[in-house]
């Protein structure tokens, strides 16, 4: 693993940024892709002729949405030892139409591995429904905010995805007032119940 990225800091001729050095490293890459459904760059992958499509960019390709609807990347070449991700066009290998999809690589790591839990089994999920004023506070009162995302909710477009941990997790995908989708995990029929009220969902 330590040689393969090696390898990969040699060709491109710069170290990676130190968070996506240590994502490699610590086998963080494979743990993603035990659990996600999209196609995750894996250390192995990096001396790969997919990746080196857009190196010339700048970027490294992180993942690749299952449905091909776009894909995350993040900037190599900056300064930055904990730079933000992009989400481009599923087939734009310079980058262009990219957007922030989150505001650091280590914010990336946090919920990448996160994301998969709620839609594990277990939870309530409601789509397409209003979010109350004041939902997102009271979720934050009650539990542990977690790094918000852009533009890309797993399955569609979204200005943010909320999400909240602790004894349970909440999981909101917004567009204006409107919650796209979101999902309620808790230990308890009854605290599903009072969490799914407070995003209005019962």
């Amino acid at each position: 693993m330590t040689s393969a990225v090696a390898e990969f800091e040699d060709w491109v001729r710069r170290p990676l940024p130190e968070a996506v050095r240590e994502w490699f490293l610590d086998g963080s890459d494979e743990r993603l892709a035990e659990v996600s459904g999209n196609r995750i760059t894996r250390v192995q992958d990096l001396g790969g002729a997919e990746v080196a499509r857009f190196l010339d960019s700048g970027h490294l390709l992180l993942e690749t949405d299952s449905q091909h609807c776009c894909r995350l990347v993040v900037p190599i070449t900056g300064a930055d030892g904990d730079p933000p991700v992009f989400v481009i066009d599923p087939d734009d290998e310079q980058c262009v139409t990219r957007t922030r999809y989150a505001d650091s690589f280590s914010d990336y790591g946090r919920v990448a591995l996160w994301d998969a839990r709620p839609w594990g089994g277990g939870g309530s999920a409601d789509f397409d429904h209003a979010l109350p004023p004041g939902a997102l506070r009271a979720l934050a009162k009650r539990l542990t905010v977690l790094p918000v995302t852009y533009e890309w909710a797993a399955n569609q477009s979204c200005d943010a995805i909320y999400r909240f941990d602790g004894v349970a997790q909440v999981a909101v995908a917004v567009v204006g007032a409107t919650a796209v989708w979101s999902v309620v995990v808790a230990p308890s029929p009854a605290e599903v119940e009072e969490l799914s009220a407070i995003i209005g969902t019962r």
